[in-house]
């Protein structure tokens, strides 16, 4: 059951609306700032700044909307924040402003990331509606990622981030429609519990979790990789093709994919063939990184955006989807920041390791990436020793305000 069919409306255009604006900047920022005249090794220095906040402040807005529960304040600052972030990133050719910014940018996103947990409540963990959410995502993905090449080659890139922050505007109006309905969604979760004749009521039991630590350190090391390298995809193809509408196409080829394969996992996604999809979805991303080194042409690069389509789908789909059915609305907001925190820790450890290495190598980045090809391996590997997706969540007598566990 959906329990707020409009707001469920709602969030849908909202994450498409920010994706749209982000991948435009995750994509492009890179080549913006080498407009600007930044050094190589320095501008991917710079770009490691949003993951860095992207893994610190999850688990916290996670946590506090779980203790106070409410989303709704989290993603309502954090939509306003990130628009105007976009603004004065408009406003200033300043490096050191553009840093502080970008800071203040990966800060407020953190904090709109809150609509995945609040959807995953307002759909009660379907996961089929779940595959609607990512599904929302990776279409912003794809209209962006056309959207930024074809404004590049049209208008220059100078004023990106004017194109962006136009973008993200009407996002603001949309957030005012959405009601978090916190009372129904504990009402009904309660309900729930109620008719487990072998459980507690929930204001009686704390959840101890039952979720396996190797898919947060296998999402770490698959990001530590393939993270750093997607920001300048964009900057390794142009040394091959000849228009930014070219590259957009086949950044955006990535996410129509994901679209359509979001929506197929959704409806065949199962407990057992988890692990599977993880494992797959691992493997092809080290296979995608080895396919960038070698790709010389359109249609090489079109085969591995191919690839790195179901490496996401296959590995993302199959995590959300676990965490969302492992957890309640008294914990999702905590388990789903880890995740996210496992993702852009990884991205900013591994894009630390990416700049020491292109100062190292004299800014040859297909040397570079020979190194991180290994990441991905280590994630597949991991799934496979150590995650046991049938685990079942147990209850137990409540023992304190703390008392529930990470296994």
């Amino acid at each position: 059951m959906i329990i707020s069919r409009r707001s469920v409306v709602f969030i849908l255009l909202s994450v498409f609306i920010i994706n749209t604006a982000a991948i435009i900047a995750y994509t492009y920022v890179p080549k913006y700032l080498l407009f600007l005249g930044i050094e190589k090794p320095l501008m991917q220095l710079i770009i490691t700044i949003f993951p860095l906040t992207a893994f610190v402040f999850p688990p916290l807005y996670g946590f506090y909307s779980d203790k106070i529960q409410n989303r709704y304040i989290f993603i309502l600052l954090g939509t306003i924040g990130v628009t105007f972030a976009y603004f004065f990133l408009f406003l200033t050719k300043n490096l050191i402003l553009i840093v502080i910014l970008l800071f203040i940018f990966g800060f407020f996103m953190a904090s709109s990331n809150l609509l995945m947990t609040l959807f995953a409540e307002l759909v009660e963990d379907d996961k089929t509606l779940i595959s609607y959410f990512n599904a929302s995502v990776v279409a912003g993905w794809f209209v962006g990622a056309q959207s930024g090449g074809i404004y590049i080659d049209f208008y220059t890139i100078e004023h990106l981030f004017l194109f962006i922050f136009l973008i993200s505007l009407p996002n603001i109006i949309l957030v005012f429609f959405i009601k978090e309905k916190r009372s129904l969604i504990l009402e009904r979760y309660n309900s729930k519990i109620e008719k487990n004749a072998h459980s507690l009521v929930l204001n009686n039991i704390e959840e101890e979790i039952s979720i396996s630590h190797s898919i947060y350190y296998s999402l770490f090391f698959r990001n530590f990789s393939i993270k750093p390298i997607m920001p300048i995809l964009a900057i390794i193809m142009s040394n091959y093709l000849g228009s930014d509408i070219e590259i957009g196409f086949l950044i955006g080829i990535n996410f129509l994919l994901q679209f359509f394969q979001m929506l197929l996992i959704g409806k065949i996604l199962t407990n057992k063939n988890l692990k599977p999809f993880m494992i797959i979805g691992y493997t092809l991303s080290s296979i995608t990184i080895f396919g960038y080194i070698i790709s010389t042409n359109f249609w090489s690069y079109l085969f591995f955006q191919f690839l790195v389509s179901f490496s996401y789908s296959m590995h993302w789909a199959a995590t959300i989807t676990y965490i969302a059915q492992k957890t309640s609305p008294r914990n999702k907001g905590r388990y789903m920041g880890y995740a996210n925190t496992s993702v852009f820790s990884g991205s900013f450890a591994g894009g630390l390791l990416f700049s020491l290495l292109l100062s190292a190598f004299n800014s040859d980045y297909f040397i570079v990436m020979y190194f991180m090809i290994i990441f991905p391996a280590i994630s597949t590997l991991m799934i496979i020793v150590k995650f046991k997706p049938n685990q079942k969540i147990t209850f137990s007598p409540k023992k304190g305000k703390d008392s529930e566990v990470l296994h």
